[in-house]
């Protein structure tokens, strides 16, 4: 789970909380602060959130924490980062200090995201883990600004009193444990820190925007975008869903209701997305965007087969289950939909909302139809007094060729022939399959 679940715990904590308000500077009042930083949240965690899609986030996390990193995994952990950090910088106009904002929060929250698993792993409870976050309520400022610089780790004397705290409020009286738990603490200052400063810049703007007493514009002193660049979205995540790369270039496949009514839609990195066609009775919509060098592939042949094995990917409940992908099994259940419509095709791997719009995988990891929706179990209890169980619903295969084929997108289709092992098939969505946020 990324930051934008389990470790978003550390961020939203009384202890962890009242440490970005007490650093905050002297123009905000809790309520601006707080809506500030609740208005600016997809573009602060912007880098850690391309960071956590990469394949290989914990060892990059592990290049930028050791003592003795190697030439290679330095090199390979640097090339990452500016990878997700040109991704942000191009979505939200960043300038060369605001790009040093974004890249520290994406490391260090980066470092919380592994750190705190690692813990978790290795036998520590929820509430030990959460003592770690709630030694902010008692520190004093100087034992924050030991951390936010990094000096902490040559500084015995200072070990040894944190150590002595961390035991107390139940940390393991162990090496390992206890270096995790400092370095949650130097992450966690770092952050919160950094989220203050970048927020002081931006209440810089909004007091640069406003006139001076004299009537003349005040003269900036902040770093602003340059007005060709495009701005944060002052609007807010009414949705989200689920797309994914059907070919190159960019294009992207998601139902048409997961784009319904969005004034601005994007990926989870805030990139913004272009929707180029809307079918609103197939239920289907033709997005592009970011390009990615990994698209998925329609079935070539025979369309859903009845009892054939799928596998359904998602971002399920907005990011509450887990920001990371979510994969489900099933089988095909029956070929027609609701009324018969040969549109639609049934299977029984569950879903959720915000998996409209996903893929229906076949063994082999091609394509064979489009996530579109599930039964409504209620109403249905209501009529005939029972609970169905994972009934659900995908867009029939032709349809969707017919889709792309009127909006001449180059897509490949492969024939299904080859099964794979269920962890390549979830690798081969997870590659390929997108949050998608929108924005009203």
């Amino acid at each position: 789970m990324t930051i934008r679940g389990k470790a978003r715990v550390w961020l939203a904590s009384t202890a962890l909380a009242a440490l970005l308000l007490g650093a905050a500077p002297a123009f905000a009042q809790d309520d601006d602060f707080t809506g500030m930083m609740s208005s600016l949240e997809p573009e602060l965690y912007c880098v850690f959130d391309v960071l956590s899609q990469n394949v290989d986030f914990h060892g990059i996390v592990d290049a930028w924490v050791a003592d003795d990193p190697s030439e290679q995994d330095i090199d390979k952990a640097n090339a990452v980062l500016v990878d997700a950090l040109d991704q942000c910088a191009n979505s939200y106009g960043w300038d060369e200090d605001v790009q040093l904002l974004g890249a520290t929060i994406g490391v260090h929250g980066s470092v919380v995201e592994v750190v705190t698993g690692d813990m978790l792993l290795e036998g520590l409870k929820e509430e030990q883990v959460q003592a770690v976050f709630d030694l902010f309520g008692v520190m004093e400022d100087k034992d924050t600004i030991t951390f936010i610089a990094g000096d902490w780790k040559d500084d015995y004397g200072f070990k040894k009193k944190m150590y002595r705290a961390l035991v107390l409020a139940g940390v393991p009286n162990e090496d390992m444990a206890l270096e995790h738990a400092m370095y949650l603490l130097e992450s966690s200052s770092v952050t919160a820190d950094t989220i203050v400063r970048w927020i002081d810049l931006k209440a810089a703007d909004v007091a640069d925007a406003t006139p001076a007493p004299d009537g003349g514009p005040r003269k900036s002193k902040s770093n602003k975008r340059p007005s060709s660049a495009p701005r944060a979205p002052k609007m807010e995540i009414a949705a989200t869903g689920t797309g994914w790369y059907v070919a190159p270039g960019g294009y992207m496949v998601t139902n048409a209701h997961v784009v319904d009514g969005c004034k601005m839609v994007t990926l989870k990195s805030g990139a913004q997305l272009e929707v180029l066609d809307v079918q609103v009775e197939e239920d289907l919509a033709l997005l592009k965007g970011v390009d990615s060098v990994s698209h998925l592939s329609l079935r070539d042949g025979r369309a859903a087969r009845l009892a054939e094995d799928v596998l359904i990917a998602g971002y399920p409940l907005g990011g509450i289950l887990s920001s990371g992908i979510n994969v489900t099994v099933g089988t095909v259940s029956a070929l027609l939909g609701m009324g018969d419509d040969d549109r639609r095709f049934q299977f029984t791997a569950p879903v959720q909302p915000g998996n409209s719009g996903g893929p229906v995988l076949d063994t082999s990891g091609n394509v064979i139809g489009v996530v579109v929706s599930k039964l409504n179990a209620m109403n249905i209890q209501q009529e005939v007094g029972d609970i169905p169980q994972n009934v659900n619903f995908g867009i029939a295969l032709k349809n969707v060729v017919t889709f792309l084929d009127a909006n001449d997108v180059p897509y490949e289709r492969k024939a299904s022939n080859a099964p794979k092992d269920k962890v390549d098939l979830a690798e081969l969505a997870r590659e390929s399959t997108v949050l998608l946020q929108c924005y009203q």
